[in-house]
């Protein structure tokens, strides 16, 4: 009897979160499908943005890795901005400027393959559209729904972006080589069509009530201060967190090339968004409910496994520590988004650019750190060992978290509840 009364269990809770999802708001649920949409068009470009300014551009390589970088933090630091803009803008009315501002910006990187200095310009706009867009994608999921149904919709939603991003290189790869421009023009096509999507299936939203600055006095210009000192070790790890993947995403694809193939690369890519889209939403409630100290420790302590694995330099190594790493990864980026959230209260889009910014500096240290170290072991004829040194620094944040984990996450039970038309329960 026990089998059938599981299968009839997970049968039931399989309905009950279609019914849920079914109830949602249209602007919210059509949301979540353009996210997927937003995710493949970014990463037809973003993986290949060295490429194509070395190669259709006619950079200078050095010229080109300072323009990356430069791009990397602004698409990831400059979200800290979000918060402001949102507040002038709304939600989605920031959605479709910072999609515009992308679309211009592929424009101008097209027209750069024959002009070479528009590339300036069109690196910074198509980096600017993501620092203000992600931001507020994500606060229009948690201003869209319920305190209880937060970790499963953001799940969803980074589930989302993730298809998109292991989707997108794919597609892109074979017109990268062959005819940039016409992957440039057929991109920024896309994105205008995406934009007036925005623009035609997003309702605007209205703030919780008991959220605003005035009720909650947690966001008011003289106390964002306080609010980030009672989030400084979230922010800490968050940044961690992202410092440490980044030397995944940065470097796996010179690893590859260099040990296994570059073809390698597409099947560690493939591992990686497919576990995130299939397990995120799956676990984002016991991921929401797991103590903060030990999700943090043990996400580190998986992430450290999966690296020193890599350092074995087989290719099942390579993928099994792929996997390892993504699982770290699942646990841990899930809880620091509700971490900020729940920490910097009544202004989610400020949170998630408060994240986005640590994202660039974590992204900005692992990649001048990353390229010293690379080429180093990769000079001295050992690329494995890169993994190595990875694995120590993961291994040493699990210990810090296990130091300063801090205090659980505040309980949300106590909120009020969303007005009915936002509310989706």
């Amino acid at each position: 009897m026990t089998q059938p009364r599981r299968g009839a269990g997970a049968a039931a809770a399989a309905a009950a979160k279609w019914r849920t999802f079914a109830e949602l708001p249209a602007g919210l649920k059509s949301l979540i499908g353009l996210s997927f949409v937003v995710a493949l068009g970014s990463y037809m470009v973003t993986p290949f943005m060295g490429v194509l300014l070395v190669r259709a551009v006619g950079l200078d390589i050095r010229v080109a890795g300072i323009l990356v970088a430069a791009a990397t933090f602004i698409q990831f630091g400059g979200s800290i901005l979000g918060g402001t803009v949102v507040n002038r803008l709304g939600l989605k009315r920031t959605m479709v400027l910072a999609l515009t501002l992308r679309t211009a910006g592929l424009v101008l990187l097209g027209l750069a393959v024959r002009l070479p200095w528009a590339a300036y310009p069109a690196v910074v706009l198509v980096a600017a559209g993501p620092a203000l867009y992600l931001p507020a994608n994500k606060a229009y999921i948690v201003t869209s729904v319920s305190d209880e149904l937060r970790p499963l919709f953001l799940g969803v939603s980074s589930a989302a972006l993730n298809a998109g991003m292991g989707l997108g290189p794919l597609l892109a790869a074979v017109l990268v080589g062959a005819d940039p421009v016409l992957l440039l023009t057929g991109l920024a096509v896309f994105f205008a069509l995406i934009t007036a999507a925005h623009q035609a299936a997003l309702t605007p939203v209205e703030t919780r009530p008991a959220d605003t600055p005035a009720a909650s006095g947690g966001v008011a210009p003289g106390g964002k201060r306080a609010v980030l000192r009672g989030a400084l070790r979230p922010v800490l790890f968050t940044a961690l967190a992202f410092y440490l993947y980044f030397f995944f995403q940065s470097f796996i694809g010179l690893y590859a090339a260099e040990a296994s193939g570059i073809q390698v690369l597409g099947w560690v890519m493939l591992l990686n968004c497919a576990m995130v889209v299939l397990l995120q939403p799956a676990l984002a409630d016991r991921i929401a409910r797991a103590s903060y100290r030990l999700l943090v420790v043990g996400s580190f302590v998986l992430m450290a496994l999966g690296t020193g694995a890599m350092a074995l330099g087989s290719i099942p190594a390579l993928l099994a520590g792929t996997a390892l790493f993504t699982l770290g990864e699942i646990f841990l980026f899930l809880r620091c988004d509700l971490e900020l959230v729940d920490r910097i209260p009544g202004n989610p889009a400020f949170a998630f650019g408060i994240q986005r910014l640590t994202a660039g500096i974590g992204g900005l240290f692992a990649g001048v750190v990353g390229g010293f170290v690379f080429a180093h072991y990769e000079a001295s004829g050992h690329p494995d060992a890169f993994w190595s040194v990875v694995a120590a620094q993961c291994a040493g944040a699990a210990l810090l978290a296990l130091l300063l984990g801090g205090r659980p996450r505040p309980d949300t039970a106590s909120r009020p509840p969303l007005p009915a038309s936002a509310a989706a329960r």
